[in-house]
């Protein structure tokens, strides 16, 4: 009885002591720990900083504040009987290079916690440079910003590889968290037409970077005129192109020996309508509206205007200094005709049978007789007239009437043997009459519908260069292409592709516009050839120019 009592004192008092310990585990606070209490930056890092309680529990946590150098990835939440992983990431961005020292203070509603921090900054150079630069055919400037993103100041100095690029400053200092704007203009007069490659070298704290540019060119070869050109003509005894402007009214001779811009005008006291230049390239004739004008090209003077009876369609300057106006209206009517020899009024009319209004005349190369191909009838036909005696007599018309087609204008070979018509059809010319204007062939163009515009002899080439009609359809009357035909047998040979004119707009960007020529010449050794052209619906304020081509 004894025993069993003390068993069961006993057993109440194992009880109650088991019971007392479980009472006093759980009565224990959960407490926030963290993994380190000190951490240190040695420039731009990143770390993991651990928190969680002891023993696991669930608590919320705030850190309420820290350097501005660092970034801390969650700044409150939840710990939730696990760890919690943020990351702290050091940022000197604009610190001076030296030793930085603070806090990050941790609340929660298991305790607080203060973390110690250092940071050791050095010298940081900090910039972005782009890695290249490109210009269209329309760009003209473009710029770069160099900012200091470091914590020391920067250095700076430019060159470049060629002097297709210039800078608006060639060296500067930029400060801590300050930049620089620097301008790349492009030196396109030192380039010609193609893709062109440069370099930009920038040293900056003695620190090599380079920008790679490339530049897209076109170098314009032609001449812009100031003028219109009202008509036109090349001399191939003296290697000069004589045209005339309504706006203004003015005769232009343009010598390319002596440099490509070498135009001198003189001043006409009427509209021109016409323009031809004598054979030896020494003078030459403007029409106008009642009157034409004699020119001495040698000396660069107007010697004197005389009087005509008639609106001057077409003019033509003979080898024996008359000049042979061709009237511009009144159906069937007369060339008149001026001895420019005659410091007076000395205008006759023509004999032989009348000619129609609108015909267009070339002087053959003997300089004995005037070719006409006339306008508004049908069919078309060339004519001949006798000017040996000053006075022009028409001597008779083509022994064809409608089987091949003429189409109102003509042009000769250099030797006079041939003549080549807008319609296409060639001719044999020769003083007999049986044996005069005796079909040669016909010039293929692209199209049946095509006609020549232009056409222009090199017998040093043995080549034909034809300007050809255009298509209606699409607004255009001459095809932007100057025509090489072989002279012998007509066949195309190959064609040259006109520059066309570029107009920036100013703003980056810009338009083509298409040329259409109109007037192609050879010079005497067929090296070059000189092609009017006008800027198809540009609008421009200036859209006739000169251009060049060579000759192989």
């Amino acid at each position: 009885m004894k025993r069993l009592f003390y068993l069961t004192i006993m057993a109440m008092a194992t009880c109650f002591y088991f019971s007392c310990k479980k009472e006093k585990e759980v009565l224990i606070e959960p407490q926030l720990i963290i993994s380190s209490d000190t951490l240190v930056f040695n420039g731009s890092q990143i770390k993991d900083f651990i928190i969680s309680t002891k023993p696991a529990s669930v608590c919320e946590y705030q850190i309420t504040s820290y350097p501005n150098w660092l970034k801390v990835s969650s700044k409150s939440g939840i710990i939730n009987n696990n760890l919690v992983n943020i990351q702290i990431t050091s940022d000197f961005s604009g610190l001076a290079p030296g030793t930085y020292e603070g806090k990050i203070e941790i609340m929660s509603t298991s305790g607080n916690k203060t973390v110690y921090v250092k940071g050791l900054v050095g010298d940081q150079l900090g910039y972005s440079l782009p890695d290249s630069l490109i210009f269209s055919l329309f760009g003209v400037s473009q710029g770069i910003t160099i900012k200091n993103e470091g914590n020391i100041p920067l250095n700076y100095s430019i060159t470049t590889s060629n002097n297709f690029i210039s800078s608006s400053i060639s060296s500067g200092n930029v400060s801590v968290g300050q930049q620089s704007n620097i301008v790349f203009l492009v030196n396109r007069n030192a380039m010609l037409t193609g893709k062109f490659t440069s370099q930009i070298y920038l040293n900056i704290n003695n620190k090599l970077d380079t920008i790679n540019v490339r530049i897209e060119n076109l170098r314009e070869q032609k001449i812009i005129l100031s003028t219109d050109v009202i008509d036109a003509e090349y001399s191939k005894s003296k290697d000069i192109l004589v045209y005339v402007s309504s706006k203004p009214s003015k005769i232009h001779i343009f010598q390319p020996t002596v440099g490509t811009t070498s135009i001198i005008s003189l001043d006409l006291d009427y509209i021109p309508t016409c323009v031809s230049v004598s054979s030896d390239g020494a003078t030459a004739v403007v029409g106008h509206d009642g009157h034409i004008t004699y020119v001495d090209l040698n000396t660069k003077a107007i010697l004197r205007s005389y009087s005509v009876s008639c609106n001057a369609f077409d003019i033509v300057l003979g080898k024996n200094k008359w000049a042979y106006v061709f009237p511009k209206s009144d159906q069937w009517t007369d060339i008149r005709c001026v001895d420019v020899d005659l410091a007076n009024d000395n205008e006759v009319l023509h004999t032989g049978g009348s000619i129609y209004a609108g015909t267009k005349a070339k002087l053959h190369p003997s300089g004995e007789y005037i070719y006409g191909a006339n306008n508004g009838l049908s069919p078309s036909d060339l004519e001949k007239y006798n000017i040996q005696n000053g006075r022009a007599q028409l001597l008779y018309d083509s022994p064809y009437h409608g089987t091949y087609p003429i189409s109102g204008d003509l042009w000769f070979s250099e030797s006079g043997d041939r003549v080549f018509t807008r319609g296409k059809t060639v001719l044999k010319t020769s003083e007999v009459e049986s044996n005069d204007m005796l079909y040669n062939g016909t010039i293929a163009l692209e199209t049946t519908s095509h006609q020549i515009m232009w056409l222009d002899h090199s017998s040093n080439k043995s080549n034909l260069y034809i300007v050809a009609s255009g298509d209606d359809y699409l607004n255009i009357k001459n095809k932007p292409y100057i025509y090489v035909h072989n002279a012998s047998n007509l066949t195309y040979k190959s064609k040259f592709e006109l520059e066309k004119y570029l107009v920036p707009d100013n703003n980056g960007s810009g338009m083509f516009y298409t040329p259409e020529p109109h007037y192609v010449f050879s010079n005497s050794t067929g090296s070059n050839l000189f092609v009017l052209t006008k800027a198809i619906g540009s609008g421009l304020e200036n859209e006739w120019a000169i251009q060049t081509i060579k000759i192989n």
